[in-house]
């Protein structure tokens, strides 16, 4: 007859330990592991997939500074202490920021220019994968091959664009002055500025496989995915630009204006801050979203009719 032998503690609450790669946590067609995406790759299917713990607990703290600001205006002022960091560090992160989309929507090209001009792309049709996916998945190879630096890029964003943006507004709208609008707007504007930098690499990524796709010849494409980083950046910043400076004059005559005119002032002043809010907080999502939807839906129309 054989004992029943009870193990120590088998009473205890056991430890669940979750043994999900971190790689789960992202789309299918956006994962390493995906046969489409490693086949681009190479060695650098070896780069470990983003954490983005640390940014919640980073915008966390500038989130809670700003709102705890509202009441305790000091904090804001702290806050600042670092300003001189960030006007040094955050311009270069812009340049390796550029350099990081510029390659991203090179590689991209020169991958879905390839497949055109060897006539691969029907064997790729019969995966089980979308037309989407697999555009999608392309553009992520060549995001992939800078994960490192932009999730350097991303974090130093993080600890470092927030005095930045205090500074930007705040020469607007006087932080002791405007009350809680100012600080509601810093926060939005935080954390559309991460978004950005997640949505801005696959929309180039995207863009690049859409302009491989009808110019396949693979310098071509690489030189005009280029060019459309460069396009693209220009544009925003003149229109950031100029919209400031019609924001600073409509301020600054409202300040100014008389009785009679205050009314009309005022309204300037509100539709230009409208004006400004749908550049710098509306404009640099949607943007992207709407691009990567457009150019995955035109190019699987493409193929499907073809």
């Amino acid at each position: 007859m054989t004992a029943n032998v009870t193990p120590k503690n088998a009473g205890a609450d056991r430890i669940v330990v979750d043994e999900r790669s971190p790689m789960d946590s992202l789309p299918y067609w956006a994962r390493a592991t995906n046969p489409i995406v490693r086949l681009h790759l190479g060695l650098y299917w070896r780069t470990l997939p983003p954490e983005f713990e640390p940014l919640f607990y980073i915008c966390g703290f500038w989130v809670v500074a700003m709102l705890v600001g509202i009441f305790f205006p000091f904090v804001a002022d702290l806050a600042t202490t670092v300003i001189v960091v960030s006007v040094l560090v955050v311009p270069v992160g812009m340049i390796f920021y550029a350099r990081a989309l510029f390659s991203i929507a090179a590689n991209s090209a020169a991958v879905m220019a390839d497949e055109i001009r060897n006539n691969t792309m029907p064997l790729l049709m019969s995966t089980p994968m979308s037309l989407e996916q697999i555009f999608l998945g392309k553009a992520a190879s060549a995001i992939w091959r800078k994960m490192d630096d932009l999730v350097l890029i991303v974090q130093g964003a993080a600890i470092f664009g927030p005095p930045l943006i205090i500074m930007h507004y705040a020469g607007l709208f006087p932080l002791r002055e405007s009350g809680p609008l100012t600080y509601v707007l810093i926060v939005i504007m935080t954390i559309t500025s991460l978004f950005r930098l997640v949505l801005e690499p696959l929309m180039f990524g995207m863009v690049g496989v859409g302009i491989g796709y009808f110019v396949p010849f693979r310098s071509l494409a690489v030189t005009t995915s280029v060019a459309w980083v460069a396009f693209y950046f220009l544009l925003m910043i003149m229109l950031q630009q100029l919209n400031l400076e019609q924001l600073r004059a409509a301020l600054e005559a409202s300040r100014e204006a008389s009785e009679l005119g205050l009314a009309a002032a005022r309204l300037r002043a509100i539709l230009a801050l409208a004006l400004t809010m749908a550049i710098e907080l509306v404009l640099p999502l949607a943007l992207p979203y709407g691009l990567i939807r457009l150019v995955s839906g035109l190019l699987a129309r493409q193929l499907r009719e073809g």
